[in-house]
């Protein structure tokens, strides 16, 4: 008796030892999953949060950029009544009436400005259009402060782009400057209205006419912040209730654009509702939550290894098609696009960092694809492109813009010492035999056209036509040469000087290079 008492005793024992260790695993399943669901759920929160202000500031960057583009608009819509030499004479040298009625009136009616000033060189309104009507007034501007720290920015751009020149003064190129440098554009308030304005000086075109002396004339023009305009600018930007309010005068960190004065003073904001992406979260995060809940540590661990691999694959793809998107298939050098790129790129740069292209064209290339082959072609561009790396090394950029033509970007070698050996050395590389797998060899010549930065320009399309017209001239004239541009003229002249008894053709050769 004592022997099966003491038995269901030690029985009784063991079955609430495996009932605390149940106990303890199903606490421990439930702390594991607890701590999984709460790991889940803030990561969850942390990424909502993180996709929902990089949603912000790509909506603020563009925002950014479309006004900006606006801007722009404003000035070179102005430029062209207040860059002409009509205007100089019409306005600044012999006020007329009539012409500024028509012309600084087509700023409403062409492009919807909604006030637009003639400002004297003291500081005098001498006509003002409002929609369609124009008013001739001899008032000061200072009857429109909000307007003379706009007037005071032009005229101060206006004395460090003047120029004398004989018989008075003229004006800087604004081809090659911002339109910040050369007019003033700022948001103001008029007639109880935020407008965003900019003022420019009437300055002359083609230089006909001459500047006087003392302050410009400077035309200032306006469009107000309202409907059309607001409607204008979100069609860019197809943003959610965007609209533009004066009370709000500070921006933490959710969507807006604060708008300050020329001085500084907040005036107002653009505000819309941001497109976040949280809400698209939560459906997908709370059932996988549940999923890996239920099944425990391991399955966590699957899923986070699967996300893993996905996230590599998706990686290493984004990789490969950057790549592409950038690269010449055939012979691996950059292609169009990113010359042009990196073109845009060395102009912003200029003067600073000068830069040369050279533009390439293989000679007798046809000829390999007709006698060996396209395969045999395929083989000759990639070792010319092998060869045209070697040769130029990591100081410029070698890009294939298709067929047998190249381009180089070079910003190390800029003086015409160096590239005419640069040059030498690409030609020489190339006239070498190619070999093709069956035995079979060719050979390929090279024509090469130069133009350099900022001495030819400063515009990349300008830059490329003109090395591309260099290139032109190496091709007509014995091939397997380089030309520089800025030759052509001289190379030109001496043509005519040898074309003998009949100079009309030798002028029509000339002018076709």
């Amino acid at each position: 008796m004592a022997e099966q008492h003491n038995r269901r005793y030690t029985d009784r024992d063991d079955g609430q030892s495996r009932q605390r260790i149940s106990s303890l695993a199903f606490l421990l399943a439930g702390l594991l999953i607890a701590v999984t669901s709460v790991s889940l759920l803030f990561v969850g929160y942390i990424a909502t949060q993180a996709s929902d202000e990089q949603a912000i500031r790509n909506e603020r960057r563009l925002f950014h950029t479309t006004l900006a583009d606006r801007e722009r608009l404003i000035v070179r819509e102005m430029a062209a009544i207040a860059r002409w030499d009509m205007s100089v004479e019409k306005i600044v040298l012999d006020f007329d009436y009539e012409f500024v009625r028509e012309h600084v009136g087509s700023l409403w009616l062409n492009h919807g400005h909604n006030r637009s000033l003639v400002v004297s060189g003291e500081g005098r309104i001498l006509a003002e259009t409002f929609r369609d009507y124009t008013h001739i007034s001899n008032r000061s501007l200072s009857e429109t402060p909000e307007l003379m720290n706009l007037l005071e920015k032009a005229q101060t751009l206006y004395s460090k782009n003047r120029v004398r020149v004989p018989g008075g003064y003229s004006y800087k190129s604004i081809q090659s400057l911002a339109p910040s440098e050369f007019a003033a554009i700022s948001f103001v308030e008029i007639d109880g209205k935020i407008a965003l304005a900019a003022a420019m000086p009437i300055i002359p075109d083609h230089e006909t006419v001459r500047l006087p002396d003392g302050e410009p004339t400077i035309l200032i023009s306006a469009k107000f912040v309202d409907e059309p305009f607001l409607r204008d600018l979100n069609a860019q930007l197809s943003f959610k209730e965007m609209a533009f309010s004066r009370t709000v005068t500070e921006i933490q960190n959710g969507p807006g654009h604060l708008v300050n004065n020329i001085k500084g003073e907040s005036l107002g904001a653009f505000v819309w509702v941001s497109e976040t992406r949280g809400d698209t979260i939560w459906p997908t995060v709370v059932p996988v939550i549940l999923l890996l809940s239920l099944a425990l540590a391991a399955l966590a661990f699957g899923i986070a290894w699967r996300i893993g691999k996905l996230t590599t694959s998706l990686q290493a793809s984004e990789r490969q098609n950057r790549y592409l998107a950038l690269h010449d298939t055939l012979s691996g050098l950059a292609n169009r696009l990113q010359f042009n790129r990196v073109l845009a790129a060395s102009v912003k740069n200029l003067p600073a960092k000068p830069f040369a292209v050279i533009h390439c064209d293989l000679d007798e290339f046809k000829a390999v694809n007709d006698t060996h082959g396209h395969a045999a072609g395929d083989e000759v561009i990639k070792t010319v492109a092998k060869r045209m790396k070697e040769v130029v090394g990591r100081g410029g950029l070698v890009s294939r813009l298709g067929g047998d033509e190249f381009v180089i970007l070079m910003r190390t070698v800029t003086d015409r010492k160096g590239l005419r050996e640069l040059s030498n050395q690409l030609i020489a590389s190339i006239a070498q035999p190619i070999e093709f797998a069956e035995g079979a060899e060719a050979e390929v010549g090279l024509s090469i056209g130069i133009s350099l930065a900022p001495d030819q320009g400063a515009d990349g399309e300008a830059l490329v036509a003109a090395a591309d017209a260099a290139l032109y001239y190496s091709k007509q004239h014995g091939r397997g040469r380089m030309v520089f541009s800025s030759d052509l003229p001289a190379l030109a002249k001496s043509e005519l000087d040898e074309s003998g008894p009949e100079p009309a053709i030798a002028a029509g050769a000339a002018s076709s290079i």
